[in-house]
């Protein structure tokens, strides 16, 4: 949470809040969420703002607004995902119900596999007093209350290191901790794009774009594609 307020802190204004479309989207269809009524939770700041606003999306608010609503959506318990960049262009604050990326994570067996991040919670199950408060903020079912010893544990390949846990610990006894190797994202959304492209034209990056021509090729019947 100190890290996402000061990437809010350092980001360049405007300020742009509106509707997560993710929990629009569920509420849409019956489904609310589970974790707020609130839909009025992500941000974008700079140029992303700018085009946002441009376009008639959302609506721009202070820098002292967006940090107010970001320490709300922390404390509703809500997962603050800001921008893969340096330069936060964007803070979603999403749930395990609703958000479609946090939800296909939350369905793989090691979601730490795909999850870019510095942190991971333990517990002191010597302090530990079996309330439940961790278990039932982990958005991605990392943290468990044993029914029998009534004591947390974390699931090290499901914890995302968010922090959601930590918060609300009344012995304070979760924690995060560092990993020994540091990640750190790109500085830019440009070098972002650069990343995956060359991601892309390594071995199995060409397999698919070989895979993609044969495919083209039958639908269209036109086998020079694949000269």
């Amino acid at each position: 949470f100190d890290e996402v307020t000061m990437l809010l802190q350092q980001a360049e204004a405007p300020f742009a809040i509106f509707e997560c479309i993710c929990r629009k989207k569920k509420a849409l269809g019956g489904d609310p969420c589970q974790v707020t009524n609130r839909t009025e939770t992500c941000f974008a700041t700079g140029s992303m703002a700018h085009a946002a606003l441009r376009h008639g999306i959302g609506q721009e608010i202070a820098r002292e607004e967006s940090l107010s609503i970001l320490a709300e959506n922390q404390k509703q318990g809500l997962v603050l995902q800001p921008s893969n960049t340096e330069k936060a262009e964007f803070i979603c604050s999403c749930c395990g119900c609703c958000c479609g990326m946090l939800g296909m994570h939350k369905s793989l067996p090691k979601p730490v596999d795909f999850w870019a991040s510095n942190y991971y919670a333990a517990a002191d199950t010597d302090a530990c007093n079996g309330c439940g408060n961790c278990e039932k903020r982990c958005q991605v079912g990392a943290v468990r209350v044993s029914e029998q010893k009534q004591k947390a544990s974390v699931d090290l390949n499901r914890c995302i290191g968010c922090g959601l846990c930590i918060s609300t610990c009344p012995e304070k006894a979760i924690s995060l901790q560092k990993k020994p190797k540091e990640v750190r994202p790109p500085q830019t959304r440009e070098d972002l794009y650069d990343i995956i492209m060359s991601h892309k034209k390594g071995r199995f990056g060409k397999l698919k774009i070989t895979g993609k021509l044969v495919i083209d090729a039958i639908r269209t019947g036109q086998p020079d594609l694949l000269r």
